[in-house]
């Protein structure tokens, strides 16, 4: 993803994978790098990012027209915000539907915007035929798999979600314990802030976060390194 203009898009048509943590992780991360984002919470029954990032974070409802316009015109803005969007798994279909239509990531192409879509994976084959569906209808997206360490092994299917660059690894999410999930679920903890705060000690949680920090960035050269090759590429 660009290091200035950016919109990733966190996903999965499954429930229960780790969507909402994963974009709040993400969100943060970006923050703490000393650079402007909003994140843009799509679950209409459940607005969990809303609730741990409220500063930072923007309700949207796309099953209607304003909605969807609003949401749409803030991820092409010609701004230096990075965007984020956790969408939930009953949308994803009708999201990257309105996506298509409305040329979204071609528009964004145009104006220098990044558009990701990391997308967790999961043993289920629904995900895996979703997963190249995307990839197909939106030439312009960076899909990039995500593989959760909560839900299981890697080898058992991650092999279903290729990256588009051959040799490029999944973003590797590392899993949280019930007890360091208890922690973070607290009303007000900031993954940041426990970083400053806690500074003096070295704790499960420190090593969590800063390796989940370590997977955002070197996604980041990974993402940098495509634009580079692309660049270089003859034509």
């Amino acid at each position: 993803m660009s290091r200035q203009r950016s919109v990733t898009i966190v996903c999965s048509p499954r429930q229960r994978v780790g969507k909402t943590l994963l974009a709040r992780a993400l969100t943060e991360f970006i923050l703490a790098d000393g650079r402007a984002a909003i994140a843009f919470d799509v679950n209409p029954n459940n607005a969990a990012l809303y609730g741990f990032l409220p500063r930072y974070t923007a309700r949207v409802d796309i099953n209607t027209t304003r909605g969807q316009m609003a949401l749409f015109d803030e991820l092409i803005a010609e701004d230096e915000v990075a965007k984020v969007i956790d969408l939930g798994d009953e949308l994803f279909d009708k999201f990257f539907t309105l996506l298509q239509q409305i040329g979204l990531t071609e528009e964004a192409q145009r104006r220098g915007i990044d558009v990701v879509a990391l997308f967790i994976g999961d043993p289920d084959p629904r995900s895996a035929k979703s997963y190249a569906q995307t990839y197909g209808a939106l030439p312009f997206l960076k899909l990039v798999p995500v593989h959760n360490e909560f839900i299981g092994n890697m080898q058992d299917y991650m092999n279903d979600f290729p990256s588009a660059v051959p040799g490029e690894r999944p973003v590797r999410f590392p899993v949280l314990s019930p007890f360091l999930k208890s922690i973070v679920e607290r009303p007000g903890f900031s993954f940041d802030d426990y970083m400053d705060y806690r500074a003096g000690t070295r704790t499960e949680l420190h090593e969590w976060i800063e390796r989940a920090f370590v997977e955002f960035r070197e996604l980041e050269l990974r993402l940098l390194l495509r634009e580079l090759r692309s660049a270089l590429a003859p034509r």
